[in-house]
């Protein structure tokens, strides 16, 4: 009786094969890694994603970065920033391995150290195998005078990573600030400035701004009594903070009647005087 022979298994891949299972693993894991979001810490990975993240070796990553945009839809951030952010994330995520959390974490945790934004952002893969950033991004609103430099503050005076020489920044300033200059993206502490901003807000919103250059923030004994700055360098004592008056000083509300009633019989909120004081009782002027 002759013996029944078999063939061995043979043990070589199939090259058409692996192929085909290492694109399912890479489709797979980015509709499922896409969910995966770094929001201050890291999420872990499914097993399904390691398996995809080593099919694909290290490096340059795709990232999209969501800047900040005026109602108009352009971004208002100066260009040479937006280089420098979207260099720095690149060498976060540089080395890193696609569709893994690491790189979400790094290039979240590298945004954040910019200053240029609130809290932390968020950072996902998104369907395209991209990178993508979302961010609370810190507006600038004023310079502060340090020295022969113009430092930029947003809104709720953190220090953004901006500086320029004197005149040069093109924005709404204050000079003597009562504290320190602090490192970039810390809150820049003392009432003086806090109320500042508060006065600025409110020139802003009762359009009021085109002729006022900054405000002195007072010196001594005068601290925290402030002195609009025109452009055409006159003083208006405006006195404190708006919602902080003293003792005998009018309110926010008849001091900004009192700037345009100047504004319309003069043309200018500074009535042509080298010095004003809408503070008092009265107006007081001086040539």
């Amino acid at each position: 009786m002759a013996r029944k022979t078999t063939k061995k298994k043979s043990n070589k891949r199939d090259p058409e094969r692996d192929a085909r299972n290492k694109r399912i693993a890479i489709v797979s894991a980015v509709l499922i890694g896409a969910a995966g979001v770094f929001i201050g810490g890291s999420m872990g990975i499914g097993k399904l994603d390691e398996q995809a993240a080593s099919f694909v070796a290290p490096g340059d990553l795709p990232i999209v970065i969501h800047w900040p945009m005026t109602p108009a839809g352009e971004s208002w951030m100066p260009i040479q920033e937006r280089e420098q952010i979207q260099l720095l994330l690149n060498r976060a995520v540089d080395g890193g391995t696609a569709l893994s959390v690491s790189p979400l974490k790094e290039a979240g945790l590298a945004l954040a150290g910019t200053g240029w934004i609130n809290g932390l952002p968020t950072v996902n893969w998104n369907a395209a195998g991209e990178i993508e950033v979302h961010a609370d991004w810190r507006i600038p609103a004023a310079a502060v005078r340090v020295g022969n430099r113009e430092v930029i503050i947003d809104w709720d005076r953190h220090v953004l990573p901006l500086d320029y020489g004197i005149g040069e920044s093109l924005q709404f300033y204050f000079v003597n600030a009562d504290a320190n200059l602090p490192a970039i993206g810390k809150q820049w502490v003392g009432m003086d400035l806090h109320d500042g901003i508060e006065l600025l807000r409110l020139l802003q919103s009762s359009n009021l701004l085109e002729q006022i250059e900054g405000c002195d923030l007072g010196q001594g004994e005068n601290s925290g009594i402030i002195e609009i700055i025109t452009n055409s360098n006159s003083r208006i004592v405006w006195g404190a903070g708006p919602g902080k008056e003293r003792p005998g000083e009018k309110s926010a509300g008849i001091k900004i009647d009192r700037l345009r009633a100047l504004q319309d019989s003069t043309s200018r909120i500074d009535g042509r005087y080298n010095f004003v004081d809408v503070s008092g009782a009265d107006i007081t002027v001086d040539d």
